[in-house]
């Protein structure tokens, strides 16, 4: 048994941080799945997903570490048929990941309450980025007929 999602973020041109948990935990209700595994997954060369504290600034902190290991470069655009990423946001994003992978227990995240999933967007064009919630597992075994 699986469900699928899509979602969206609008981003700025500056470096985002949107919280997804929100359409995460929405996917595993909707599953109604006891067990099993959940990814989020993000397929644009110049975004990353992670799971990080619910504090606005551990995210923060969190970029500016990201800026100081792959520093702005005023580079041209490149001419991609995508017309995403100067090569510093896709270096930036590369050091995120694109994916996170969290289990289901009894139909659950199983995340510290404090934690979040946070989908960083490190391209300067302004735009509409998606991302795919996968929840995977088995059903609840029928109860047994009397």
């Amino acid at each position: 048994m699986a469900i699928f999602k899509k979602g969206y973020i609008n981003t700025t041109a500056q470096i985002d941080a949107v919280v997804v948990s929100h359409d995460v935990k929405r996917a595993v209700s909707e599953a109604n799945l006891p067990q099993g595994l959940v990814t989020v997954f993000v397929p644009a060369g110049s975004a990353g997903v992670a799971i990080l504290e619910n504090d606005p600034k551990i995210q923060e902190e969190y970029k500016k570490w990201v800026e100081l290991q792959v520093p702005a470069t005023a580079e041209k655009r490149p001419d991609r048929r995508s017309g995403t990423g100067r090569t510093f946001a896709h270096l930036r994003a590369k050091l995120v990941g694109v994916s996170v992978h969290v289990p289901l227990a009894e139909g659950k995240l199983q995340m510290s309450p404090w934690q979040e999933i946070v989908l960083f967007d490190f391209d300067d064009k302004v735009g509409r980025r998606e991302f795919f919630i996968s929840v995977m597992g088995e059903a609840a075994p029928a109860a047994p007929r009397k």
